[in-house]
């Protein structure tokens, strides 16, 4: 007769063990204990075995009939059910260590931060120095996080790196894209070293296959360590206060040399919220005119509160000249154009820092913040051709955009001559 959860829970204990049978090899053994075990009889290849099924209550009847059957179908195929538990838990172990090994598994973000740390913690003279630490934080983040941060570091590809090298490629900042390869070479060999990986992805890379820097003449710094170095090193500047004024404006205005040396005063205004179409400009404007832009097109550059500063100190030297940086020999005619670069020479930035290569200085680095892209090279001036029509337009294009730039790169190089902690710039790309 088939057992019942009933008989199950009424049986009593004895000073012996004793037997309860349900049927086809099941039975409930009691123990004097009071314990009660499920267990199944069953033959294989001859020889007769029994299995511990589970306890009741904490197994119930029901569930001990179906682990009998389960074992039942093992039994059929010739398969013990000790044998089955043991690749079950062999299985288990396996998948558990699986799951541990998953877990312990750096991601590319995590690889970058233990990485950065490494090296910006680290006792000694290797440790880097605060304002480079930053740069590598700010490009990493801004270029190779977004596409690889989440991937595990030792499952990046080849493919992955030059999916992510090549969307800084079409923003057009090559020397962006030449240091975030370098950066993601480093954090791979760092990773390889440390046993988080087995390769660096990034060194197989053919080169021929992205864009190449258009060399030139205009050097230019873009690291916030040489950056601090150089504009406290212009601040110094013991020349001619023409020279030293032109310099210490030429990294806030994106002004070709020849355009910021003869500046004008009938270039400037200072009036406070200037109004030039929609937009209002809260310090005033330059206005450079046509026939002084090299592409041939009126220039407006909306004047943060550092320049106009600046430019606003220059103003006890304005009689008897029309030049805002007269010459120290005679005021009938501006400084050279050669006059900043050998400023820059004189307080030891030769080969490093070009009176132009200031303008690549504010391209690269505000590409890289996520400015407006169209917003930065409107600032450049670089636009060339004669409309008539739309001149007057195009002068005044994005212009609140461009001061709203304008204000927080001349924030941002302020906070780089300080050494503070800057914060990184916030993109407006309305």
């Amino acid at each position: 007769m088939a057992l019942t959860d009933t008989a199950i829970r009424k049986a009593k204990t004895q000073s012996k063990r004793y037997k309860l049978t349900d049927g086809v090899g099941l039975f409930v053994e009691v123990m004097p204990s009071g314990s009660k075990y499920f267990r199944y009889r069953f033959k294989l290849n001859g020889k007769e075995s029994k299995a511990t099924l589970g306890e009741y209550p904490n197994m119930t009847l029901a569930e001990a009939r179906q682990a009998r059957d389960d074992i039942k179908a093992l039994v059929k195929q010739g398969i013990h059910p000790n044998d089955h538990k043991k690749q079950q838990q062999a299985q288990q172990a396996e998948e558990a260590a699986r799951q541990q090994a998953q877990a312990e598994r750096l991601t590319f973000r995590q690889l970058f931060e233990e990485w950065h740390h490494h090296n910006s913690e680290s006792k000694g003279g290797d440790s880097w120095k605060i304002g480079y630490a930053k740069d590598i934080r700010e490009r990493v983040e801004a270029h190779l996080i977004p596409l690889l941060g989440n991937l595990p570091a030792e499952d990046i590809k080849p493919k992955d790196i030059i999916r992510a090298l090549k969307e800084i490629e079409a923003k057009g900042i090559l020397e962006t894209l030449k240091r975030s390869r370098q950066y993601a070479s480093r954090i791979f060999r760092y990773g390889v070293g440390m046993g988080h990986c087995e390769r660096d992805p990034v060194r197989d890379l053919p080169n021929d296959i992205f864009q190449k820097q258009k060399k030139t003449n205009f050097s230019h710094i873009s690291e916030r360590g040489d950056l601090h170095q150089l504009l406290n090193a212009i601040d110094g500047y013991l020349g001619d206060i023409s020279t030293a004024t032109a310099l210490k404006l030429a990294p806030y205005v994106f002004l070709r040399p020849n355009e910021l040396a003869g500046l004008r005063w009938d270039e400037i205004n200072l009036t406070d919220d200037l109004k030039l179409g929609t937009a209002t400009l809260k310090h005033g404007a330059i206005t450079i005119k046509a026939d002084r832009m090299k592409m041939g097109r009126e220039h407006i550059v909306p004047l943060s509160q550092q320049t106009r500063t600046l430019i606003e100190s220059m103003l006890v030297f304005s009689d008897g000249t029309d030049f805002v940086f007269p010459s120290p020999r005679t005021k009938a005619r501006p400084i050279s154009e050669q006059s900043l670069n050998a400023g820059l020479h004189r307080i030891g930035f030769k080969g490093r820092q070009t009176a132009h290569g200031f303008r690549h200085t504010a391209s690269t680095l505000l590409n890289e913040q996520g400015f407006n892209r169209d917003h930065i090279e409107k600032q450049l001036a670089h636009e060339g051709g004669k409309d008539t029509v739309r001149e007057t337009y195009n002068k005044a294009e994005y212009l609140t955009q461009r001061a709203d730039m304008m204000q927080a790169w001349a924030n941002h190089l302020d906070g780089i001559k300080a050494g503070a902690d800057v914060v990184p710039l916030f993109a407006k790309n309305e």
